[in-house]
């Protein structure tokens, strides 16, 4: 368990880049909370924020894929120095955690990318609707209007 905190912390910390002052623990936490967030996007501000949303956690996936493939490893420092030079991958079990957890973000971010994109597309389509009803209105009107001309010039025949 130590082996795999202490990878784990290694291998998130490379993904700080974008932003060193953050360990990767609360980096890895960030990336939680973006995904959460997603769902409440106001649909104002939909395509900006989803799009910026999606580039860093696009990014974050597939850097944890290439932790879960074993692309990285961690030096695990010891007292004794020969196996502090010892370097580790994750075992089976590890990958295979590794892969669970990445498989859950994605399928959480997938799922609350649908449910702030139907938002905005009810939204969209709530818009469109209050537009046709105001069109139709103006139509109405409109044609009203010319068949009170019509008659008002009858009658003053």
């Amino acid at each position: 368990m130590k082996k795999t905190v202490i990878l784990m912390t290694f291998l998130f910390s490379l993904s700080v880049s974008a932003n060193e002052k953050q360990t990767s623990f609360e980096y890895t936490r960030d990336i939680h909370e973006k995904i959460s967030k997603i769902k409440t996007i106001s649909s104002n501000n939909y395509l900006f924020e989803v799009h910026d949303l999606k580039m860093s956690l696009e990014t974050f996936f597939s850097h944890k894929k290439k932790v879960c493939n074993g692309e990285f490893s961690s030096l695990i420092l010891m007292d004794n120095s020969e196996q502090s030079d010892k370097i580790n991958k994750l075992t089976k079990e590890e990958r295979g955690l590794c892969f669970r957890e990445l498989k859950a973000l994605q399928t959480t971010f997938i799922n609350n990318l649908f449910i702030a994109r139907k938002n905005f597309l009810q939204s969209i389509h709530e818009k469109n609707i209050l537009e046709l009803d105001q069109e139709r209105e103006k139509a109405i009107k409109s044609l009203q209007r010319s068949f009170n001309k019509k008659s008002r010039s009858k009658r003053s025949r």
